[in-house]
């Protein structure tokens, strides 16, 4: 019984938790841009999978990789929606974590 409403208190704070450090979604202007520090990323094989997951993403233009600096940049579409949760789940499933997001979104 304890175990249980231990369970339950550990779910509520971690969701809690993650909640107050998720970004808001925003939307984006004309060149606007995102780009991610990818933890791991070192070699064009690593770079492929991110590109494919990052590209499938309604919100994705085009995508382009430096893998010196270990960076994707996400060109975003005029106006698409952008949620940075989306983007960190996309690189994840692709087997890898983001160390930072940045974003360049011009004044329309």
């Amino acid at each position: 019984m304890l175990a249980a409403h231990l369970r339950r208190a550990l779910i509520s704070l971690v969701f809690v938790t993650s909640a107050s450090f998720m970004a808001p979604a925003w939307s984006a202007a004309e060149g606007a841009r995102v780009e991610v520090t990818v933890n791991g990323m070192v070699c064009s094989f690593c770079a492929q999978g991110i590109e494919r997951n990052l590209r499938r993403l309604s919100l994705t233009q085009a995508v382009s990789v430096d893998l010196k600096q270990h960076r994707v940049t996400i060109s975003v579409k005029p106006g698409a929606v952008v949620d940075d949760q989306q983007i960190r789940k996309a690189i994840r499933d692709s087997g890898f974590d983001v160390r930072e997001i940045r974003t360049i979104n011009p004044a329309p």
